[in-house]
C-alpha cells in the first residue's frame, strides 16, 4: 500500500513539473538552450534556441530567426506540431539557428528585478511594452550572442502587434529585421468577431490590471490527459477553437492534448482590454487609460495612432491571411497593408482557413511552412553578406 502510493505521488509531481518548450525540442532529438533575456523595465525573459539540426550539414554560423508568439500562447505554440509538421524544427533542419521568445507575464517569463507576479504593478502592462521593450531585448540578445547584424522574424496574431509596435516605435530596429512574416496581424480590428471577445468583452474591460488566463501546471496536465481521450477530444477541439476564432476542418486533433497541456501560458488583463479597444475605435493606437489619464500620459484626449510609416525593415512585410480568419478579418489586414509602406500579401486559398489554421493545420508545412521557408532562403542567396555573422 505504502509503495502504491509513493508511485502515485510520484506521478502527481511529474504532472505538476508540466511540459514545457524545452521538453518538446528535446523529446525529438533537437538540441535546445535556455537563454535569460532582460528588459530595460527590469522584466526577466526566457528564450529557448534550437541552435541546428541532425539534418543540417552546414558546420559554420546559421541565419538567426525570432519567433513571436500570440496572446494567451507561448513558445510551446510553435512547437507542438512536431518535427515534421512545425515551422521551428524545419527551420532547424534548413539550417538555420531557431529563436523562441517569451512575452513578460506568460509561464516561462514570470520574473522582475524588483517585482513580483503577486504585485499588481508586475502585470501593468499590453502588448505596447511587450513589442517596445521584451521584443527590443531580444532581438538585441540574439544579435550579441551570435554576432550577427539582423533577425529574420515570424509572428502569430498578437506577436504580429508587437513587432508592428516596435517598430513604429523605435524605427533603429528596422535595420536589424531581414525579413518580417506576420501571420494573421492583429493591427487594425474593426471587424474581429470571436465568441471570447463578444461574450466577455464586458467582464473583461471591468478589469482592474491583473493576472488573467494564467497557466496552471496540474490543471493543464490533467485537461491533456482527458483530451486524449477520443470522445472528450471532439469537445476538447471545439473549445480550443471557438474560443480561438472557429472550430476548424483543418485543424491536427492529436496535438490536442499538448495544447491542453501547455494552454494558456498566462497574460495581463491590459492585452485583452487593448484589443477591444481597437475594435470599438477602428483606429491602431496606444492604449486608453481615458481621458484625464491621457492628457498627462499623451498630452492629449484620446491616445495617438501608431505612426506605422516608420515600418520599414530590410525588406517588404510579408503578410499572411485568410478571408475565413474571423479573429483578424481580411478586412482589417488589407487596411493594414494598404498604410505600411511597403507590404507583400500572402492570401491563403484553403477554403474556411482559420486563426489557428496558421499554426496547426494538418496542411500546415505546404500552405504554410514552406513559402516561409522560400522567402528566408530568397533573402539570404541575395544577401550573402548579411546571412552570416561579422566579426
Amino acid at each position: 500500500m505504502l509503495q502504491i502510493t509513493f508511485l502515485i505521488l510520484c506521478g502527481w509531481l511529474n504532472i505538476a513539473n508540466g511540459i514545457t518548450s524545452a521538453d518538446i525540442i528535446a523529446s525529438h532529438n533537437y538540441p535546445v538552450e535556455i537563454h535569460t533575456v532582460h528588459t530595460r523595465d527590469g522584466y526577466i525573459l526566457s528564450a529557448f534556441r534550437i541552435p541546428t539540426s541532425m539534418f543540417c550539414m552546414h558546420s559554420g554560423p546559421k541565419p538567426a530567426v525570432l519567433f513571436q508568439h500570440g496572446m494567451t500562447a507561448s513558445s510551446d505554440v510553435f512547437l507542438v506540431n512536431g518535427p515534421r509538421d512545425a515551422l521551428p524544427f524545419m527551420l532547424a533542419d534548413a539550417c538555420y539557428d531557431v529563436w523562441l521568445s517569451n512575452s513578460r507575464g506568460t509561464r516561462y517569463s514570470r520574473r522582475h528585478i524588483t517585482l513580483d507576479p503577486t504585485d499588481k504593478a508586475f502585470w501593468r502592462f499590453s502588448w505596447h511594452e511587450i513589442g517596445t521593450e521584451d521584443v527590443a531585448a531580444t532581438i538585441d540578445y540574439i544579435l550579441a550572442t551570435t554576432n550577427q547584424t539582423a533577425v529574420h522574424y515570424v509572428g502569430h496574431s498578437q506577436g504580429c502587434t508587437t513587432l508592428v509596435v516596435l517598430l513604429s516605435m523605435r524605427p533603429e530596429y528596422n535595420q536589424l529585421v531581414k525579413t518580417a512574416i506576420l501571420m494573421a496581424p492583429a493591427v487594425f480590428m474593426r471587424h474581429t468577431s470571436t465568441l471570447g471577445q463578444s461574450l466577455f468583452r464586458n467582464y473583461i474591460m471591468r478589469l482592474p490590471d491583473c493576472e488573467f488566463l494564467f497557466h496552471n501546471r496540474i490543471l493543464n496536465a490533467i485537461m491533456k490527459v482527458l483530451c486524449g481521450k477520443y470522445v472528450v477530444r471532439v469537445l476538447c477541439s471545439a473549445l480550443f477553437m471557438l474560443t480561438n476564432g472557429q472550430v476548424s476542418e483543418h485543424l491536427n486533433r492529436s496535438i490536442i492534448p499538448l495544447i491542453m497541456a501547455t494552454h494558456p501560458a498566462g497574460i495581463s488583463s491590459r492585452q485583452p482590454k487593448h484589443f477591444i479597444q481597437l475594435t470599438d475605435s477602428g483606429k491602431f493606437r496606444m492604449f486608453d487609460f481615458g481621458i484625464l489619464a491621457n492628457i498627462i500620459i499623451y498630452r492629449s484626449a484620446s491616445p495617438p495612432d501608431y505612426p506605422l510609416h516608420n515600418v520599414r525593415p530590410l525588406t517588404p512585410v510579408h503578410i499572411f491571411y485568410s478571408e475565413q480568419d474571423f479573429s483578424t478579418r481580411m478586412e482589417d489586414v488589407l487596411n493594414f497593408a494598404s498604410r505600411l509602406p511597403e507590404a507583400q500579401m500572402y492570401r491563403i486559398h484553403e477554403t474556411s482557413w482559420h486563426h489557428m489554421d496558421f499554426l496547426h493545420a494538418m496542411s500546415v508545412a505546404e500552405v504554410i511552412n514552406k513559402p516561409i521557408i522560400r522567402i528566408f532562403q530568397q533573402f539570404d542567396q541575395l544577401n550573402p553578406y548579411q546571412a552570416y555573422i561579422y566579426s
